[in-house]
């Protein structure tokens, strides 16, 4: 049976993820494929790289380390620099483990939406550094926050406004059994970027296909809440996603918050081992 791992976005909310995902690797707990979309990209990188806590450290770094905010703006000129955070001084400071990454025999890929079309590109690396940096980079490249990330001759930006919960994908790729991490919790409702549309016309004029997928993002997300939450009454997907913590902003600053919903993850994560088990059909 092939299963599959789909880690939505959501900023530093992947904290949730973050903790979850600690503990699979903790219970050795693996995937045939998996797929990552912003946020979810960077928590998959880690769990692949099988280092425990390694991913908490990101969301929990001191302000004069961050990698968005106006600190950073001031520093670099952009309010999240994803060149910082997918980059090498960055990977080299936390000690990445590039080989076992580069080994894994999961077959990994991250959403980034194609600029011109608008439509989802599935990014994989080709076993070098350097195309690990750039589909991170390419997935987690929000507008105006940071603009668009170029690989070859195309410009990609954030992959939730074309596929923010790839399941469909994994299921094109043969999984019978996807586990869904989400970092939406009850009552939260999902940004609307229609209202900056102006100016992304005005900032992106090139960039037509990817306004158009803004306009029709939310109700593509909540179909696709929907879907998930269908297939789990089907027994193709388990559902993870906060209980609590809906006010845990996607650039929130308050680390206490950011480290209570980590601890969320890891608890429910504990809580739920053995059904996960179950559904994976794990010994």
């Amino acid at each position: 049976m092939k299963t599959g791992l789909i880690l939505e976005g959501g900023g530093v909310r992947g904290a949730y993820i973050a903790g979850i995902l600690d503990v699979f690797i903790k219970e050795g707990i693996e995937f045939d494929y998996a797929c990552g979309v912003s946020a979810g990209a960077g928590a998959l990188f880690n769990f692949i790289s099988k280092q425990e806590g390694g991913l908490k450290n990101v969301f929990l770094c001191p302000q004069e380390d961050s990698y968005y905010g106006f600190r950073e703006f001031l520093r670099s000129g952009k309010f999240m620099n994803v060149k910082k955070v997918y980059g090498k001084m960055a990977y080299e400071k936390a000690d990445f483990d590039f080989e076992t990454f580069f080994a894994s025999k999961t077959e990994v890929e991250v959403v980034a939406t194609d600029c011109v079309t608008g439509k989802a590109d599935y990014l994989t690396h080709n076993g070098t550094e350097e195309s690990f940096f750039d589909i991170g980079r390419a997935t987690s490249s929000l507008p105006l926050i940071c603009g668009p990330y170029r690989i070859g001759n195309k410009f990609y930006m954030d992959g939730s406004v074309s596929d923010p919960i790839p399941v469909k994908r994994a299921l094109e790729k043969g999984c019978e059994r996807v586990i869904v991490l989400s970092t939406k919790a009850d009552g939260m409702e999902p940004a609307d970027l229609k209202k900056y549309t102006f100016l992304m016309k005005l900032m992106y004029p090139g960039f037509g296909g990817f306004i158009d997928s803004i306009q029709v993002r939310v109700p593509n997300l909540l179909s696709q809440y929907e879907l998930v939450d269908k297939m789990a009454e089907e027994g193709i997907t388990m559902v993870y996603h906060p209980r609590g913590h809906w006010d845990v902003s996607h650039m929130d600053k308050d680390v206490d918050k950011i480290r209570a919903l980590y601890e969320e993850g890891i608890r429910e994560a504990n809580e739920r081992i053995g059904e996960t088990r179950d559904f994976l059909k794990l010994s």
